[in-house]
């Protein structure tokens, strides 16, 4: 896997939790970013997919709604 250095703020909070979980596993601080970052992309990718076809579907309730409103009316 290719890498690329990729700047980014974070909080002093996180910074600080960020640090004592890396002592605490000897793990690097850049390993458990990038782990994050790849468990949230996982999480979001999917959430994504879900309401990108819950939209879909809503729009087309609502066009059905439209389209049966004008039948109603004729």
């Amino acid at each position: 896997m290719t890498t690329v250095q990729y700047s980014t703020k974070l909080t002093l909070e996180q910074i600080k939790a960020l640090k004592k979980i890396s002592e605490q596993t000897h793990v690097p601080q850049a390993v458990l970013v990038r782990e994050a970052v790849s468990l949230l992309i996982e999480e979001l990718r999917d959430k994504a997919v879900s309401l990108n076809f819950l939209n879909l579907v809503k729009k087309k309730v609502k066009q059905d709604k439209k389209l049966l409103k004008k039948i109603a009316n004729s």
